[in-house]
């Protein structure tokens, strides 16, 4: 009873002291080539694995002495320049407005460099029949990804209709890199409202096919322009492939992450070759939130002449939660046999902090109990006063060590009770409160046994 009360006595004022590497669940070593006033470290994938706090405001950096010196997340800003439009050649596909495209056998002729010099059918129909299917585009010899298409048209009609694209190299094997994307026309009160962009799934291909749905018959294309991916510097991103399970609903598979990586590329992994699926990504932080959308495509994996062709990464933005879904559009069969996999990829987060006190310095991670504690860039990597900021020089973060297990009572007193109580475990509480009140009841016992003792004495 004494030392039961003796340690959570302990416990409060200690809660409010300085933090120690000891308290946190995870440790690494820093390591610098050179002395220096700052140094700039890259978070490794452990801490966001380890790390109690969606923002990381966990994380911490020690000196030798234990002592906490400042510190500053690293906003990372990719270089953006706008993309580049450039026209391309197209030619018009005439056949038979009841077989359509997909039906219609296409004779290609090429020059040696590849370009396309005519497009026809292979086979005459009625002129009653003959309508336009479809267009065929030379987007250039280029390797830049073609991320969509801008269209000009001949028509002053009222349309809303629907474009699809696909894509290929070699005119043998097609593969879809936009589907069921909308164009309109409309027109009122002397008001225009147009939308003749097409967004593509970003391909490489240089020959794009494409068809519309909905337009009338005397639409026309004047210019198709291709607008290519802007060549950027790409930061070096870090990857981890997931494994799925299936969901409930057909065509569903589910994908824990175990952390909150700032993940803003994913990659849909296909079990088989020769598969095309629209696919829809969903997140949540907990199994009994909601799920979120964050982004959608086309996932494929084309068996070519060159090697397989995979579809590029997907966008979806920054996502901190720790589930992920994929839903796999059912029509056609799906993925077939196999299971899906998801790669999620994010930028790491860089960190500055102020050499105070003798090294060698620590990151240390995983305490719930610990409020953000990082400060503004500024404060920490100052302005010399004659103009410019300081340097931080680089530095790599060791191996991790530690470990997420619950600290005892007996060995870690302080960090048990404060685990204990930000998670709001309602069973362990109850057997606490249960062990207490025995305790007390005992005691109790003890002291009438005893007063009934002396009594009688």
């Amino acid at each position: 009873m004494r030392r039961g009360a003796f340690l959570l006595a302990l416990a409060a004022p200690l809660a409010w002291a300085d933090a120690s590497p000891g308290d946190f669940a995870y440790r690494a070593p820093v390591a610098a080539d050179t002395a220096a006033s700052h140094y700039r470290i890259t978070l490794p994938e452990e801490v966001y694995r380890g790390a109690t706090r969606r923002d990381l405001g966990d994380v911490r950096i020690f000196n030798a002495a234990g002592e906490l010196v400042p510190y500053a997340f690293v906003h990372r800003d990719l270089p953006s320049t706008p993309p580049i439009r450039q026209p391309a050649k197209f030619f018009p596909l005439y056949g038979d407005a009841a077989k359509g495209l997909d039906a219609t056998a296409i004779r290609v002729e090429r020059n040696s460099r590849g370009t396309v010099v005519s497009v026809s059918v292979s086979e005459r129909s009625a002129a009653k029949a003959r309508r336009l299917l479809g267009y065929v585009i030379d987007g250039g010899d280029v390797k830049t990804s073609k991320q969509a298409l801008l269209l000009d048209w001949g028509t002053a009609d009222s349309f809303t209709g629907e474009a699809r694209v696909e894509a290929t190299d070699d005119f043998k094997s097609w593969y879809p890199v936009a589907t069921r994307a909308p164009v309109l026309s409309l027109q009122h009160a002397g008001a225009t409202l147009e939308r003749s962009r097409i967004e593509l799934s970003s391909t490489q291909a240089r020959y794009l096919r494409l068809a519309f749905a909905g337009v009338p018959e005397r639409f026309a294309l004047k210019q198709i322009r291709v607008e290519l991916r802007a060549e950027t510097p790409v930061a070096a991103r870090e990857w981890r492939a997931l494994a799925g399970t299936p969901g409930k609903a057909p065509g569903e598979w589910h994908f824990d992450s175990a952390g909150h990586y700032p993940v803003d590329r994913v990659q849909v992994q296909l079990p088989q070759p020769n598969t095309v699926v629209q696919v829809q990504v969903l997140t949540r932080e907990r199994p009994e939130d909601n799920w979120r959308g964050v982004a959608s495509g086309i996932a494929y994996r084309i068996a070519g002449e060159s090697g397989e062709l995979r579809s590029p990464e997907i966008v979806v933005g920054t996502s901190l939660d720790r589930h992920w879904l994929v839903r796999v559009e059912q029509r056609g069969g799906g993925i077939g046999a196999g299971a899906l996999g998801l790669q999620i990829g994010w930028l790491p987060q860089e960190v500055v902090f102020a050499a105070r006190g003798a090294g060698p310095f620590t990151v240390a991670f995983g305490n719930e109990k610990e409020k953000p504690g990082a400060l503004a860039l500024a404060n920490v990597l100052p302005t010399r006063p004659e103009g410019g900021a300081l340097v931080a020089q680089p530095a790599k973060v060791g191996a991790v060590t530690g470990s997420a297990d619950e600290p005892s009572l007996f060995g870690q007193p302080v960090r048990y009770f404060e685990r204990l109580a930000s998670q709001r475990d309602v069973k362990k509480w109850a057997l606490w409160t249960a062990l207490i009140a025995g305790v007390v009841l005992l005691g109790w016992m003890a002291f009438r046994l005893l007063g009934d003792l002396g009594k009688r004495a």
